[in-house]
């Protein structure tokens, strides 16, 4: 309600000294004011946990320390103390959902079920978490510790397969490529109709109804029969 100048209707709090001042004089306690503006306390995981959510939902170029700081309920200035550069954030995120996912790899013993289990399990991690895609297209190269670990045990089966050194690398590539574009053009399209219908009624025509895992599925299977070419 607004007041018409020089006609107040609320009667005037007093002032803070006046208070303490009387209170004292009266033997009371007065507890201390409390003081506005102190940062909120965040731990570094939670601010990685938030990043993730958003990274995974809007795209790495919508992580922002405001978006941030909307998210966890703090001011963006708490959030950079807490974490650092955004750079530095983005490198951790993506880290950890590799190496978390990583270390849920079950080797099997055949080379080709090694080869198979690494192509699935990778699709699944771009999928689930599109912030990897997005950051391997953009950012460079999945760097961390078990993935690094992963790569070993690939190349280590397509060389215990009966490959050469360079050809068993190589031949991971190619597999790691293939899996890397699937997933681009999965997670880019989804399931919708949208683009050339041309083309869907070609697919429609010859297939029936589209299947990304059947699609997926038997590129793995022209892939191994190939490596497999090699190795004889």
């Amino acid at each position: 309600m607004l007041v018409e100048p020089g006609n107040p209707t609320v009667t005037p709090r007093p002032a803070v000294a006046a208070v303490s001042a009387a209170a004292s004089a009266a033997g009371e306690v007065v507890a201390p004011r409390r003081r506005r503006g102190r940062p909120n306390v965040l731990s570094r995981e939670q601010v990685i946990d938030a990043a993730t959510v958003i990274a995974n939902e809007d795209g790495l170029e919508r992580l922002s320390f405001r978006a941030l700081g909307q998210r966890l309920g703090v001011a963006p200035m708490t959030v950079h103390r807490t974490i650092g550069g955004l750079d530095d954030l983005h490198a951790e995120i993506v880290r950890r959902t590799v190496d978390e996912f990583a270390s849920t790899f079950v080797w099997p013993s055949e080379w080709q079920a090694v080869v198979r289990t690494f192509a699935t399990t990778f699709r699944d991690l771009m999928r689930t978490h599109p912030l990897v895609l997005e950051s391997h297209s953009r950012r460079g190269p999945l760097v961390s510790d078990e993935s690094d670990g992963v790569v070993r045990t690939v190349v280590g089966a397509l060389r215990t397969g009966g490959l050469p050194d360079a050809e068993a690398m190589y031949a991971f590539f190619v597999v790691y490529d293939f899996v890397v574009g699937h997933a681009g053009v999965q997670v880019g399209r989804g399931d919708a109709d949208a683009g050339r219908p041309e083309r869907h009624a070609l697919v429609s025509e010859l297939v029936g109804t589209h299947s990304y895992e059947d699609r997926f599925q038997l590129g793995l299977d022209v892939l191994l029969a190939g490596i497999e070419s090699r190795v004889r």
